[in-house]
């Protein structure tokens, strides 16, 4: 075939591929910079059609590639080494994107997790926040639940109020020095908010290939200090 007719094969099937929807001669003109007439895509599809390279779905219809049009289309164009390097760069950038938007969404993931577990065997609350995120947690009805606030429904609803609000919390676990693996303990006063001076707080810094931040435990200063720290810490291990 011509070098004019393999183009415009080329084109039609690439367009085709994009819309799914028959390609008409002057649809093609005006999608693509082609220096020639109407008339002579026109002569360029009946032939196409006569070698069995394209198609028309309906009468009056634009054209779609046939079986043979995609083989040829394959073997022609796919398995030269220029395009198939062209496409393997676009496809990896694309992918790359991708595939960071994934990680990341699966250390998310993993950290809500790892609030629930810790959640769940510490009965507090299990709180995180990611960097240049935001704060959230899991378990508030396990303080609620605790004696020393069920007799003092006030001390719960300013625990309530900070969690919730969020911000508040946030700038502190983010002003908050905690070197790499350790583990820092805040009793009572020592949390610095004093909604939370009921409080004690254990916390640490977490740093993965894709995130990074702090999780902790919120609970009554009545909390099982040693275990908490434990669990911290065996976290740290289960999201790094």
């Amino acid at each position: 075939m011509k070098p004019r007719t393999i183009q415009i094969l080329q084109t039609l099937i690439n367009d085709f591929i994009e819309t799914a929807n028959p390609i008409a001669s002057k649809k093609l003109l005006q999608t693509h910079n082609l220096d020639i007439s109407s008339a002579t895509v026109r002569n360029e599809f009946a032939l196409l059609e006569e070698v069995g390279f394209i198609e028309s779905p309906h009468v009056s219809s634009g054209k779609i590639p046939t079986q043979k049009g995609y083989r040829y289309f394959v073997d022609k164009f796919v398995k030269e080494e220029n395009t198939i390097q062209e496409e393997y760069e676009f496809i990896t950038s694309i992918f790359a994107k991708h595939l960071s938007s994934y990680k990341l969404a699966k250390s998310k993931e993993l950290i809500f997790d790892a609030l629930r577990l810790i959640s769940q065997m510490s009965g507090n609350v299990a709180f995180g926040t990611i960097d240049n995120d935001r704060t959230f947690y899991i378990g508030l009805s396990n303080v609620l639940r605790s004696p020393e606030f069920i007799n003092e429904p006030e001390k719960a609803a300013q625990i309530i109020e900070v969690l919730e609000g969020k911000e508040r919390f946030q700038k502190l676990l983010n002003s908050l020095n905690i070197p790499e693996q350790s583990i820092k303990i805040f009793i009572g006063e020592e949390n610095m908010l004093e909604e939370i001076s009921s409080c004690a707080m254990i916390i640490t810094k977490f740093e993965n290939k894709n995130i990074g931040g702090k999780i902790g435990i919120l609970g009554p200063m009545r909390m099982k200090y040693s275990f908490n720290r434990a669990l911290l810490k065996n976290i740290l291990q289960m999201i790094e």
